[in-house]
């Protein structure tokens, strides 16, 4: 199985159709109004474990193929420079009759769109290497970007599904944020320090978790958190009062 063999040929799910071949004379795809090419189901002897999450990109649910791309799809939805994300979002084929479906399509701020595949560095064998380095040639072609992603330490996965739970912000985010302000100082405030100045009720805590998640708030999602973890404004003009 050559390595390139001729140009992909696209086909996408547009507008609730059924999927067809895309021809590129006519421009890219309408992005937003994807859908999935294809289910996402499971077998007896299936690896995967299909998932069903929620997007706030998107405001809706994305149906994925692993816990991997879960995790790939909390990232995305995390950076704010993401504003249309996409699951199973075409299928490739090739001249030799390869095919691929990529797992997800991201649209950043700037209508950049980048496919992504996920897949452990220890799963990825031959067959996976070249489908993988033909899809980074067909996209770029057509000018998108290609990202293979291969998770993160267990550390870090944990800590970003644990704030991942407090990506909506709360109804009290507004006065909570300004006790937070007085509250985190420089660089030497621990959570410690915030779960001591929560009345008990839960609003201070809650609120830091959200602006963890947004970013607005730092600590280290590679080392295990505690109550002795540092936490910080992003910089020092969102932390001023």
């Amino acid at each position: 199985m050559g390595a390139h063999v001729g140009s992909a040929t696209w086909s996408f799910c547009v507008g609730g159709a059924r999927r067809a071949p895309w021809s590129w004379l006519q421009g890219p795809p309408p992005v937003r109004e994807l859908s999935p090419v294809r289910r996402t189901k499971s077998g007896r002897l299936s690896r995967n474990i299909p998932v069903q999450a929620i997007s706030l990109t998107t405001d809706g649910w994305l149906f994925l193929e692993s816990g991997l791309e879960h995790e790939l799809m909390m990232l995305l939805d995390r950076l704010s420079g993401t504003v249309w994300l996409v699951g199973q979002p075409a299928r490739l084929k090739w001249e030799d009759g390869v095919k691929h479906v990529p797992d997800l399509l991201s649209v950043d701020r700037d209508g950049a769109v980048t496919i992504w595949d996920a897949r452990h560095p220890h799963r990825r064998d031959e067959t996976f290497d070249v489908v993988s380095s033909r899809t980074a040639k067909a996209c770029a072609e057509i000018g998108w970007g290609y990202v293979l992603f291969g998770g993160f330490p267990e550390v870090e996965s944990l800590n970003l599904r644990w704030i991942a739970g407090a990506r909506r912000p709360p109804e009290w985010l507004e006065p909570a944020r300004a006790t937070l302000r007085r509250v985190v100082e420089g660089d030497t405030t621990t959570v410690g320090d915030v779960l001591a100045a929560d009345d008990g009720r839960g609003f201070l805590t809650s609120s830091m978790w959200h602006l963890v998640w947004t970013g607005e708030l730092t600590m280290d999602l590679r080392a295990p958190w505690g109550r002795s973890t540092a936490i910080a404004w992003a910089t020092a003009e969102v932390g001023a009062p």
